[in-house]
């Protein structure tokens, strides 16, 4: 279902989520519209489906998290990950995932783009990418994340809106697993699952890259 009617420039988006960022709590990186508790149970099942598909990879030794936003699902990660490099655009959202993750000694931070991923002489065990590809609108500029990921990293848990019954705005655009899986090189899909909530449908999806780059 197709949301965006006009779409937002670069610079709006980037925008939009330093405004994001002077949210509280969960509003900074869900819909500030939904309840506070729909939030705080949505992001706890989150939390178990990545826990999930990363305990379905065995060892992991590095983890690459792609827009960790405040750091609400880093822990989750570092949990199975002797390393984890999380990245955000958003220097206000990186700076409270570190206030959030400071406890955590196995989680750097840096300040990079989905699509300008600079990993070429190292390929991470696995990218976890949680409702962040639905919010590149362009559609280069999302065939070129996907090229980015797929070159950085062995495995992606990946997570997207699929359907919403509440129009989720003009930053936003929601593509099925398969539009993905399409963009992703060398891709193969290990284990979907749906995520329900306030009215939307997410797939939670486990994928495969075989390394072309």
């Amino acid at each position: 279902m197709q949301q965006v009617t006009q779409k937002p420039t670069s610079g709006a988006v980037a925008e939009e989520w330093r405004r994001r960022a002077d949210r509280t709590g969960l509003a900074r990186v869900m819909r500030a519209s939904q309840p506070v508790e729909l939030a705080a149970e949505t992001t706890a099942r989150t939390r178990r489906l990545v826990t999930e598909f990363l305990r379905s990879l065995g060892p992991i030794g590095t983890a690459l998290e792609i827009g960790c936003g405040m750091g609400r699902i880093t822990p989750t990660i570092a949990e199975r990950a002797g390393a984890v490099t999380a990245v955000d655009m958003t220097p206000r959202m990186l700076a409270l995932a570190e206030e959030n993750c400071a406890r955590l000694s196995n989680v750097e931070f840096e300040q990079l783009r989905v699509q300008r991923l600079p990993w070429r002489d190292k390929r991470f065990d696995v990218a976890v990418c949680v409702w962040v590809l639905m919010h590149v609108l362009d559609e280069n500029e999302v065939a070129e994340a996907c090229r980015s990921i797929a070159a950085a990293a062995r495995h992606l848990v990946l997570i997207e809106y699929e359907e919403a019954d509440i129009p989720v705005g003009r930053f936003s655009r929601l593509r099925p697993v398969e539009e993905y899986l399409a963009l992703l090189p060398g891709s193969r899909l290990l284990e979907r699952r749906e995520l329900h909530y306030g009215g939307d449908r997410s797939f939670a999806a486990l994928i495969a890259l075989d390394g072309t780059r």
